[in-house]
């Protein structure tokens, strides 16, 4: 069985998201709780969907409070504080000249996902985008992979699953997937991201994703 799909992580996989998470988080705390909160334990839950995140810091009654501040201030500052990881275009390019399809799996909303994508020129790589707003379940749970492999016409088997967190690699290993890639660049513990999303490999950089996909096609 080929590899003919790829299952992508967006926030700290393919785009350096992270000081507007960790800006939006505190930002959120300090205006709703005037509090501050650690890095360490701002990034305990990155990769679950916002208000999942936000319900492990406080109770139900002041979650939408939080999700409000934190929204507007990622909506305000979103494309100044993104990055680009290294080698995430070449990757891609490479990918795709091989005719391998691929699909943004995130815990982000789809427009805000594409905007993302835009904002770094990736989306005309990208065959489909699954958000958390189209799933009833999200990561670590299954559905999402699932509705990107039938988005991309197919079997899990023919798919590699690439994230940050042990969120990402759950739901591909959940779903079925052939194998699945941690990026050694996550703002995770790495001992827990090791622990828990108990990859098949390990990327140093995103382009070490292609040797893989070259190889494991190659044998097959």
């Amino acid at each position: 069985m080929k590899i003919r799909g790829i299952l992508f992580d967006l926030d700290g996989t393919l785009i350096d998201t992270i000081d507007l998470i960790i800006k939006a988080f505190e930002h959120s705390f300090a205006v709703c709780l005037n509090k501050e909160m650690p890095r360490k334990e701002l990034v305990k839950y990155f990769g679950l969907p916002l208000r999942s995140a936000m319900r492990n810091y406080v109770a139900e009654e002041q979650v939408e409070d939080l999700c409000s501040a934190y929204r507007e201030f990622n909506l305000q500052h979103h494309d100044e504080l993104i990055r680009p990881f290294a080698g995430v275009t070449e990757t891609l390019t490479a990918l795709q000249q091989r005719g391998i399809k691929m699909a943004i799996v995130t815990s982000k909303k789809v427009p805000m996902a594409k905007r993302g994508l835009q904002c770094m020129q990736l989306e005309s790589y990208m065959d489909a985008v699954i958000g958390c707003d189209i799933c009833e379940y999200h990561k670590p749970h299954p559905e999402p992979m699932e509705k990107a492999l039938l988005a991309l016409g197919l079997q899990a088997e023919e798919c590699l699953c690439i994230g940050d967190s042990p969120f990402d690699l759950q739901s591909g290993q959940a779903a079925g997937c052939y194998g699945t890639a941690a990026v050694r660049y996550t703002s995770f513990d790495w001992q827990q991201m090791i622990q828990e999303g108990k990859p098949d490999y390990i990327l140093e950089t995103l382009t070490d994703l292609i040797p893989i996909v070259d190889d494991l096609n190659n044998k097959n």
